[in-house]
């Protein structure tokens, strides 16, 4: 992709949204945005345009800047709880930083961290996660949630070291609802829990559409799926 043809396309981006539900209140809405760029018309994941934009900072700072706008805007007149995935790559990078100090509705807005490695870092070689920059996001105000919790960089190592700093973890079911039969899948997820329960985090479970499955979570579980909320474009 050239640069100019990413800068337009950076232009093209917006947030569709998908609640997530909290079946023990529902009086606080939530919601987590999903990045959409339109493309004749559709509206797809900019999955090109994203891996550039976590190798190119000149584009990282233009997206920023785009969505540091959207969000402002948005959360000035919502008294909705949304989540933003941000990538670890991202965190290695001043404006990512200098966005989330200086934006005014801290309280509104979570943070998930997302599973991907980051292409480039300069933390410790040791350390899986940059621990330091984490606590200093939780020290500005903002929840912090693993995304996608045993995939990628979001490992039981990476649980044990920000467990401090995070308040949520997230089950994705989307890389084994294809392989794995209803009874299998809630076995899977009731096995994590159980052995993730000492942390003391809410728990959000994605990508299930099964009635009969999801009736057999804890109430307590949050849950984010098509069976619910179909992921509407918002801003």
């Amino acid at each position: 992709m050239t640069n100019n043809k990413a800068r337009k396309s950076i232009n093209n981006l917006c947030f569709f949204r998908q609640k997530i539900c909290n079946m023990n209140d529902s009086i606080q809405e939530e919601y987590e945005l999903l990045l959409r760029e339109e493309v004749s018309g559709k509206y797809v994941f900019p999955e090109q345009l994203f891996d550039e934009l976590m190798s190119d900072r000149e584009l990282h700072k233009l997206y920023i800047e785009k969505i540091s706008k959207i969000l402002n805007d948005l959360l000035k007149k919502e008294k909705t709880i949304y989540s933003l995935n941000i990538d670890y790559q991202e965190l290695y990078y001043s404006e990512t930083i200098a966005f989330l100090e200086s934006f005014n509705y801290k309280e509104k807005l979570k943070i998930e961290l997302t599973e991907r490695i980051p292409l480039y870092r300069n933390n410790h070689y040791s350390e899986i996660v940059p621990r330091e920059i984490i606590k200093s996001i939780k020290q500005m105000g903002y929840d912090i949630a693993l995304d996608d919790f045993l995939l990628g960089v979001n490992s039981f190592r990476s649980l044990i070291d920000l467990h401090l700093y995070i308040s949520r973890i997230k089950l994705s079911t989307l890389e084994f609802k294809n392989i794995l039969e209803s009874e299998q899948l809630s076995n899977y997820l009731l096995a994590i829990e159980s052995i993730i329960t000492s942390f003391d985090k809410e728990i959000v479970i994605e990508g299930v559409e099964e009635e009969a499955l999801l009736k057999t979570f804890p109430q307590e579980w949050k849950q984010q799926s098509y069976y619910y909320s179909i992921p509407h474009q918002f801003y």
